[in-house]
């Protein structure tokens, strides 16, 4: 038998703004998550390797395009990390008190993180795919004096993506909102099992940013695991993905 397919589905903030997804049902608990990196979207290849997956396997999956990427509504200026965390309080409502496993990519998994602080009654487990913590400050600070101020007083920079996503307009917001988040100054705690998945080639976020999250955290069970000769977007460690995310799965079970 061919697993079900997925699900279209929208839901709408109070402020009247749509928020686009996808999800694979199977009214079995837990739920998994998806949270995409910087400007990208839920097609994008780890996103439809893990729904696939899930769907092989029965779970319950949910992947979703943040406000102003993909199918939802918005623009992409108006990213903070806070406006993300909306999107997904939204889907975590959608699934009622379901717990939840938490899969987040770059952004993502610094999103995943946050996200396993708010709301620690549901969130059961993090695959945190090199977290890309605080790189928004970082790109900040590379930034001359003159440019930093620029950005702060006009409140809008461009950027060309190194990806072939074109310019990407920021707003100063995104900086100022995401101090607020800063997991290497300010330990969390986190009461689930983390995974983090890190190459050794990432040209991105260095592997020793992993580190130094994890030496600080206070977190029972958190393990980084280096993968040799791997980039920042995962390419070649597809399997390890998977078996990560079925070791983090079946506890649950």
């Amino acid at each position: 038998m061919m697993p079900s397919a997925e699900r279209p589905f929208t839901l709408v903030h109070a402020n009247g703004e749509r928020l686009a997804g996808l999800i694979h049902e199977t009214h079995q608990d837990p739920v998994g998550i998806f949270l995409p990196g910087f400007a990208s979207n839920m097609n994008g290849s780890k996103s439809r390797l893990l729904a696939e997956y899930a769907q092989n396997h029965g779970w319950s999956w949910v992947r979703f395009d943040p406000r102003g990427v993909g199918r939802s509504d918005g623009l992409f200026e108006q990213l903070t990390l806070s406006r993300y965390l909306e999107d997904l309080r939204l889907i975590l409502q959608m699934l009622e008190k379901r717990p939840v496993i938490l899969v987040g990519s770059s952004m993502g998994g610094w999103l995943a993180t946050l996200a396993a602080t708010r709301w620690p009654e549901r969130l059961r487990a993090l695959l945190l795919i090199a977290p890309a913590y605080n790189f928004i400050q970082t790109l900040f600070q590379t930034l001359s004096p003159e440019d930093q101020h620029r950005w702060q007083t006009s409140n809008l920079r461009c950027w060309q993506d190194h990806y072939g996503l074109g310019e990407l307009r920021m707003r100063f917001d995104l900086v100022a909102d995401s101090w607020r988040y800063d997991l290497l100054r300010f330990p969390v705690h986190l009461h689930c099992p983390v995974e983090i998945l890190h190459g050794t080639d990432d040209e991105a976020v260095p592997l020793q940013q992993s580190y130094q999250f994890a030496a600080h955290a206070h977190c029972e069970q958190l393990a980084v695991r280096a993968l040799p000769g791997i980039n920042h977007r995962l390419q070649g460690a597809d399997r390890i993905l998977l078996q990560s995310l079925s070791g983090l799965w079946a506890p649950l079970t």
